[in-house]
């Protein structure tokens, strides 16, 4: 105990103190920035230290940084109530205990010596029910994130650890344990133990649900309108959907098994090609909504190229692959714009590991990656050529057979569609992407308001198909819109 006092005495009377003294120059700003973190490791072992007297625990103690354990955002796993709880609650369910298991655990109150350290038990953050990104405005079940602050822990075989949880100035987060020698083996179980634990509630909580991985402007109305979305609104010839909805069999219990014969990871990577305006997020969306109603998971990837959330693109992607993975329930991940997700240089071998090889993340009851691209030339071939880290490229093209364009008409006209008027009238339409149709649908509907009509006619729809034409050759030709170079002007008065 005298030696404690000495060393708490030796940092009250350092001259430094949690914030730096006050007489450093900006340029000692380095050097300083070093000691504020040393002086914080130094009084949470101090405190560990305090605290295992205090609380008369016996035997040779043995300190070290708990390892980092953290399948998504949130940070040890050994500071968060909720899953102690669960743990403490499945062992109490078990006639025999396991190696690790936990008997019970409580805060403790910060020893003397941690002034500004941690003091209390906080969180940084709120999750989503789920515990696998920060909560949202609207979101419901949210979970305070791994809570700082000070914790007593007692295992079944009989046996007490400590530990402390903090934030750096820097927002690191690091957690030291203190426990009896020899016991550092059953603490990286029940580790492991919380781990599974954290699994278990992911699965429990990802049923049917639709997640967006990323940063997004509303995620609640994107959410949403994928909810919404239906494969009635998916217009596509008949064989490129059988072949689209083949897909889903990764999920099958038969495909499963078979992959799982070869050793081969249970993800399928499905990429969806053609040119902008063929139905590629309408089929994303559909899909995702079919997904989720029959159960599944739904994550939809955001592609921003870097944002708050975790890094760039292609992390976002990763975040994805492994939560899938981790929830143990058929996940389907929506990616558009491929591309933006796997085109960093830097990337390049993570990319291509992850995708077929050593990092691929396997997930038990199947795991679909279906994504898009306007633009699959930018795809590194390694990616696109090679199979196994593309299974399927399944192209959306423009609507070139008449009996397709008159299914479009169909659904686009719906009640005011005439088989003998508007039928006639699919030949000329076709050479387009279905967002032309539906665009020519619309402007026709408006063009009959303007003659106090609310049936549209065959004249209507080959108007708007001209007009809309006619816009987007003029806008093909940007030389129309440059400004001409300036011309040279006289001088003052008239002279050059």
């Amino acid at each position: 105990m005298a030696e404690d006092a000495m060393k708490e005495q030796e940092l009250l009377h350092s001259g430094e103190s949690l914030s730096g003294s006050q007489d450093h120059r900006p340029s000692d700003e380095p050097a300083l920035s070093w000691r504020r973190e040393l002086k914080s490791k130094e009084i949470a072992v101090l405190g560990l230290e305090k605290l295992w007297h205090q609380l008369h625990l016996t035997g040779p103690i043995l300190i070290f940084h708990s390892p980092f354990v953290s399948l998504s955002y949130l940070d040890h796993y050994e500071h968060h109530p909720l899953l102690l709880d669960r743990l403490v609650a499945a062992g109490q369910r078990r006639k025999r205990p396991r190696f690790g298991q936990l008997s019970s655990w409580r805060p403790l109150p910060a020893p003397d010596l941690a002034w500004g350290l941690t003091v209390s038990d906080r969180a940084d953050c709120l999750f989503k029910s789920d515990l696998t990104r920060r909560a949202g405005l609207g979101d419901r079940g949210t979970q305070p994130a791994s809570l700082y602050g000070w914790k007593l822990y007692q295992f079944a075989s009989g046996w007490t650890a400590l530990s402390v949880y903090y934030v750096t100035e820097y927002n690191d987060n690091i957690a030291f344990v203190a426990l009896p020698q020899g016991r550092q083996d059953e603490w990286l179980a029940f580790l492991d133990l919380l781990v599974e634990t954290y699994k278990q509630h992911l699965h429990q909580h990802g049923r049917g649900s639709i997640e967006i991985v990323g940063v997004a402007t509303n995620p609640r109305d994107l959410i949403t309108v994928i909810r919404q979305a239906s494969w009635n609104d998916v217009i596509l010839p008949e064989g490129t959907r059988a072949l689209v909805e083949a897909q889903r069999r990764i999920f099958d219990p038969t495909i499963l098994r078979r992959y799982a014969a070869l050793r081969v990871p249970r993800l399928r990577k499905v990429l969806l090609v053609g040119p902008p305006g063929t139905g590629k997020t309408t089929l994303l969306k559909a899909e995702g909504a079919y997904h989720a109603r029959r159960g599944g998971r739904v994550l939809y990837v955001m592609p921003s190229a870097h944002n708050s959330d975790g890094g760039s693109a292609w992390n976002m992607l990763s975040i994805a692959l492994q939560t899938a993975a981790d929830s143990r329930l058929p996940t389907l991940i929506l990616v558009e714009d491929f591309e933006l997700f796997v085109s960093d240089p830097k990337e390049q071998q993570i990319i291509l590991n992850t995708l077929d090889g050593v990092a691929t993340p396997d997930n038990p009851a199947g795991t679909l990656l279906l994504a898009t691209s306007n633009n699959p030339e930018q795809i590194d071939p390694r990616i696109r050529d090679r199979p196994g880290r593309i299974d399927a490229l399944i192209e959306l093209g423009l609507v070139q057979d008449e009996k397709l364009a008159v299914r479009f008409l169909q659904h686009l006209l719906r009640a005011g569609y005439r088989e003998e008027e508007h039928a006639p009238v699919a030949s000329q339409l076709l050479g387009q992407p279905g967002s032309h149709l539906r665009e020519v649908c619309l402007t026709a509907a408006l063009h009959a308001l303007e003659d106090n009509r609310t049936a549209v006619l065959a004249k209507d729809l080959l108007w708007a198909h001209e007009v809309i034409l006619k816009g987007r050759a003029a806008a093909a030709q940007s030389e129309r819109f440059t400004p001409p170079p300036p011309q040279r002007r006289g001088g003052y008065f008239g002279k050059r």
